[in-house]
């Protein structure tokens, strides 16, 4: 953290303040003060910064619940750790519920205090990044309400467009400087391709581009010799005219606009370079805020990537997951013709799809072994966890169907809303599959790895159970194709050191027939 983490320790044995404040204080890192009134506790979480609290569970004025209350009302992102000498799985579960981090049972060794805090001031960090970012996502607001919300091919092609519409040109180019590179690159041309890579005024690189943005004024050639493919396919030389403008955005040459166009009236007049230098001038600024928007939301998505590499960090035993069921469940939608704006969503549905898991616990995300009913619980909230991480933020709403409804089943058995059939959103019965399959393929701390085979057998058997039966179809006619490699998924594991698997043991983590990650 920026700056020293602030520290309330509250506890009605003094002994207990003591010796959590030595074990904590830290002149470098944190600052720890400790009450044993609860009742002043209360006074400075009300009027003081404080970002880690340590509470006794039952004192004798306050409880521990009322200073988590409080917490959440007066600093709503400050993490609660309770502390308690009367531990039960009851009183753990309803902490967690109202919102607790995590609990220590006394007496705790120094060592597992530190560890929590450690997890809890981490957790902090993430949660305050989170805000960072939704407060980054208004940014993008701003560019749309300057008429920006497109992003930089979609705005180029629409430029180009509108311009050979606009002046009945055969060809155009939008060319952009290169700030590692001399000269300028082609960015989006409108036109066929083998005509226009002939005309040196499309692809950049005439003597007239250089003049263009060296003085930043629009020229005229009118003896271009342009190529022309015909409807029979057969080609020819036309006469035409071309214009090269220069692109400008906040005083700056960015690039330039290149159209010709043939025929009798192939020539530009005056009024016509009037109206496209405005256009020209209007697709610059234009442009320049949506390769704002480009690399705020590619900024964007690498933190939050980092965000998702953070739970995997965290889980032992599921490093790459993400990576290997976006990997399946893309092979899927391209098989179902699934347009580029949905693949993309779905990379990134993919990659975050347990980012609910960074409000886990570690001892239940890492148990080496079977959760108890209690611990299972907790588990299946990670879907509304990772939707509530990212509600409210307009940019990521196309992927809250995969973190949502990744663990909902086809026969209505699944969590967290337990919705059935097609009343599941195709991104979760979708994502269902790759999870699972992944699941099978991986090693697990309940069971080792199995053989691709199994994928198919497990998958057939809980056809129309669990999973969406025709997308089961689909994914076997790609793994019997050959499309999909599923060993490749495998990394370095040989097929012949696959166990037998234990899907008993996967049962009982998250209430489904396999283990999905």
């Amino acid at each position: 953290m920026n700056k020293r983490a602030r520290i309330l320790v509250v506890d009605d044995e003094d002994y207990i303040c003591s010796i959590v404040h030595n074990a904590l204080a830290d002149e470098k890192s944190r600052v720890v003060k400790s009450c044993t009134d609860s009742r002043k506790a209360l006074e400075l979480i009300k009027n003081e910064r404080v970002d880690l609290i340590l509470t006794d569970m039952v004192m004798d004025n306050v409880s521990g619940v009322d200073i988590l209350k409080a917490s959440m009302k007066y600093q709503p992102d400050c993490v609660v750790v309770f502390m308690t000498g009367h531990p039960t799985v009851q009183n753990a579960i309803s902490v967690l519920k109202l919102g607790a981090y995590d609990y220590l049972v006394k007496p705790f060794k120094l060592e597992n205090l530190k560890a929590s805090v450690e997890r809890a001031l981490e957790k902090l960090c993430l949660s305050r990044e989170n805000v960072r970012l939704k407060n980054t996502v208004s940014l993008y607001q701003i560019s749309e309400a300057m008429g920006s919300s497109i992003h930089v091919d979609a705005l180029l092609k629409l430029v180009l467009n509108s311009i050979v519409a606009e002046f009945n040109a055969c060809m155009a180019t939008i060319s952009l400087i290169d700030p590692h590179a001399p000269g300028v690159q082609l960015r989006a041309f409108h036109g066929i391709w083998d005509d226009i890579a002939k005309v040196p005024l499309l692809i950049g690189e005439d003597r007239v581009n250089t003049k263009v943005i060296n003085s930043g004024k629009a020229e005229m050639v009118r003896d271009v010799r342009m190529p022309v493919t015909g409807p029979d396919g057969r080609r020819r030389i036309d006469e035409a005219a071309g214009v090269s403008v220069p692109l400008y955005a906040k005083g700056n040459v960015i690039g330039t606009l290149n159209i010709v166009r043939t025929g009798m009236n192939r020539s530009f007049t005056i009024g016509d370079m009037h109206s496209l230098s405005i256009m020209a001038s209007k697709a610059a600024s234009a442009l320049e805020s949506s390769m704002l928007y480009d690399e705020l939301e590619d900024a964007y998505l690498s933190t939050i990537r980092a965000l998702a590499n953070s739970v995997e960090a965290r889980d032992h035993y599921t490093r790459g997951h993400t990576d290997r069921v976006t990997h399946v469940a893309e092979a899927i939608a391209r098989e179902l013709s699934w347009s580029e704006d949905e693949v993309k969503w779905l990379k990134i549905g993919g990659t975050l799809h347990d980012i609910g898991k960074i409000g886990i616990p570690d001892r239940i995300l890492n148990k080496p072994g079977s959760l108890n009913q209690d611990e299972a619980e907790i588990m299946r909230q990670h879907p509304q966890m990772g939707a509530k991480m990212l509600d409210g933020i307009p940019f990521l709403e196309p992927i809250l169907p995969y973190i949502l409804y990744h663990h909902e089943r086809w026969d209505g058995r699944g969590y967290p809303h337990g919705l059935k059939g097609t009343d599941i959103p195709i991104q979760g019965r979708l994502l269902a599959i790759a999870d699972t399959v992944d699941a099978i393929l991986s090693d697990r701390p309940y069971r080792k790895a199995n053989v691709p085979e199994k994928v198919i057998d497990e998958l057939l058997e809980f056809r129309g159970v669990q999973f969406d039966p025709d997308l089961v179809d689909t994914f076997v006619e790609l793994w019997k194709s050959g499309k999909l490699d599923l060993r490749s998924l495998c990394g370095q594991v040989d097929a012949d050191s696959f166990g037998s698997g234990n899907l008993d043991n996967a049962k009982s983590r998250e209430g489904i027939t396999v283990q999905s990650g």
